[in-house]
């Protein structure tokens, strides 16, 4: 039996953390913005209709329907409404969600008996084909190797989709590892560590092993070192403590030492020198990382 790909939900933006599904679906196309059928070539310019050049919907392939929206698809109802897709792992468990729109047409798919081919137009950015790279890592559950998350055509855009998938995940800890006795010194690889997202994507796989996640920002790595504590409190502390890391999920205690293996690439890529305030669009340097560590009791070894 082929395992789904894609959900299709109704869409509600108070649903927490997803509403009705209203289809499961085999596979998509023309879902990834870096993907899409190039028309340019296709008219000469005074000669294209109106529409030449617009984007195609994305297209659910091999879908079951069920709830309302099978009720709408039997009853010829027009309108057949809006909806998130969501990206599926084999569990059936949804991984990230893709993109929102409206439903605009369906016709019967040729994969099967029952099933039925959708068409939604979106109204939220496409995500791109680092995206589905990511997804199709997390396919089978944990990662079982390091640095998955540097493989090449991942980038910058994919790292931000493997933290998003990662922190989901940090909810459901990977029952096959075991927890790490404190006082254990935790080794970062900084092999691949050239901006911000690859550092929080390193950082999270040497405290909790390939696929971990330890915040994204300097604010969520303070939230997630605390998470990490309130393991050895009460529960009272824990409901009090902040919300970016799930509580109650790690599998290690705060590092006391961190081994930096090969340093001297953040060093380069991320520079060195601080400037006199922080922004919001302006990454930290490595010395402010590195500072950031320091200020939390961790003992930082350059190597």
């Amino acid at each position: 039996m082929q395992h789904s790909k894609y959900a299709l939900a109704a869409y509600d933006p108070e649903a927490a953390p997803y509403d009705e599904i209203w289809a499961l679906c085999a596979d998509a196309r023309h879902l990834f913005a870096d993907q899409l059928p190039d028309r340019t070539g296709l008219y000469e310019e005074r000669d294209a209709p109106s529409d030449a050049l617009t984007e195609p919907p994305v297209r659910l392939l091999g879908c079951a329907p069920r709830g309302v929206l099978k009720d709408a698809l039997e009853s010829g109802r027009g309108d057949l409404g809006h909806g998130r897709v969501l990206r599926l792992a084999r569990s059936g468990r949804p991984l990230q969600h893709a993109v929102e729109g409206e439903v605009v047409a369906w016709v019967p798919s040729a994969r099967g008996r029952g099933l039925v081919d959708l068409a939604l137009d979106p109204w939220t950015a496409r995500p791109p084909r680092a995206a589905g790279m990511v997804w199709d890592a997390w396919w089978s559950g944990w990662p079982t190797e390091p640095n998955v998350w540097a493989r090449d055509g991942t980038g910058t855009d994919g790292r931000s989709h493997w933290l998003t998938v990662a922190r989901r995940h940090a909810g459901r800890p990977d029952p096959d590892r075991p927890d790490r006795a404190p006082g254990t010194a935790y080794h970062l690889d900084g092999r691949h560590i050239t901006d911000e997202s690859a550092f929080y994507c390193a950082l999270g796989e040497a405290v909790h092993g390939p696929g971990g996640y330890a915040g994204r920002s300097p604010e969520t790595l303070a939230d997630c070192l605390r998470a990490t504590e309130d393991r050895l409190r009460t529960t009272e502390d824990r409901l009090r403590a902040p919300k970016d890391c799930p509580r109650g999920t790690t599998n290690a205690p705060p590092p006391p030492t961190l081994v930096w293996h090969t340093a001297h690439k953040a060093r380069t890529c991320l520079g060195v020198t601080p400037v006199t305030s922080r922004t919001d669009d302006r990454a930290p340097t490595f010395e402010e990382l590195l500072a950031l560590l320091r200020q939390m009791d961790i003992q930082v070894v350059l190597a």
